[in-house]
């Protein structure tokens, strides 16, 4: 039985390798615009999800021009009406979906994507970096400091890595959360922590600075070769060393739609692992958290 489910899912993973890589990365894009925020009502959000719906559900409107450009106008509205509340990984969303409507209007869609994909994942470690580096909340691992006693999508590490029990960081989200209807006033909120999450902040945060920092390089340059070389595999390891404890789904989904679609055609080991490791994110990302919560909560 467990032989006949791993053939069945042998194959259906061949067959998906097996079609046009454009029209791969093209469905998965769709894909994560149908599921990206769902557990949310937005109403704003809904016109995108109809067309990306539809699109999945009708192979002949994958590659329907003005199905891309309806799509990707309610996306750039949206936008731009609702630019204080998105975050980064939703304007990279909406970036790459014009790069898909480029490359369906391209007669060499893979080459347009491949190129736009490594552009952007450059930019988009090479501004994370300086940023980083600017705000000088890194250097001295303040912000994950901060992150990790008060975000409740870290608290697994917090508990695990920092000896926090879950009760001090309850009780520092409800003191920060007090500081907040108070309009932050002069009262200063004195959060929990200790000595150890101290360290590991700082630590975390070179880390992340470092591992950004060489990816930025690998994805900018071809000097040196064996760091261009392996790329693929370094932006591999960030995904999954960074989302299991900081569980965004749609950036994690992104960055591997984007590493999919600039992998050469020589590199077809790469081009599987990004491929398990996006279809797998419901898998390696949400069950350390589900094991968690159900021994320790």
């Amino acid at each position: 039985m467990i032989r006949k489910v791993l053939d069945s899912c042998r194959q259906a993973f061949v067959k998906l390798i097996q079609q046009p890589r454009y029209l791969l990365i093209v469905r998965l894009t769709l894909l994560l615009v149908l599921l990206h925020g769902i557990d949310e009502i937005q109403l704003p959000r809904l016109p995108e999800r109809i067309l990306s719906g539809l699109m999945l559900l009708f192979p002949r409107l994958l590659t329907q021009k003005l199905m891309w450009i309806v799509l990707c106008a309610v996306l750039v509205v949206n936008n731009i009406r609702f630019w204080f509340l998105y975050v980064n990984h939703e304007y990279l969303i909406t970036y790459w979906c014009l790069v898909c409507l480029l490359a369906i209007y391209s007669p060499q869609p893979e080459k347009v994507m491949s190129w736009n994909a490594k552009l952007l994942l450059s930019l988009c470690f090479f501004f994370s970096t300086v940023w980083k580096f600017i705000s000088g909340e890194y250097l001295d691992g303040s912000f994950l400091h901060a992150t990790f006693l008060l975000d409740n999508r870290l608290e697994m590490g917090s508990f695990l890595l920092g000896g926090l029990d879950l009760e001090v960081l309850q009780s520092n989200r409800e003191a920060f959360a007090a500081m907040q209807a108070n309009g932050f006033t002069n009262e200063q909120v004195k959060l929990i922590t200790s000595p150890l999450m101290s360290s590991l902040s700082i630590v975390f945060s070179y880390w992340t600075l470092l591992i950004e920092g060489v990816i930025t390089v690998a994805f900018l340059s071809p000097i040196p070769t064996w760091l261009d070389q392996n790329r693929n595999w370094l932006l591999i390891l960030f995904i999954v060393t960074t989302y299991p404890l900081i569980p965004v789904y749609s950036f994690a989904a992104m960055l591997c739609i984007l590493g999919l679609a600039q992998c050469s055609m020589n590199q077809q080991e790469q081009f599987a692992t990004y491929l398990m490791v996006c279809l797998l994110i419901p898998l390696w990302m949400t069950l350390p958290q589900a094991i968690f919560n159900l021994i320790v909560r």
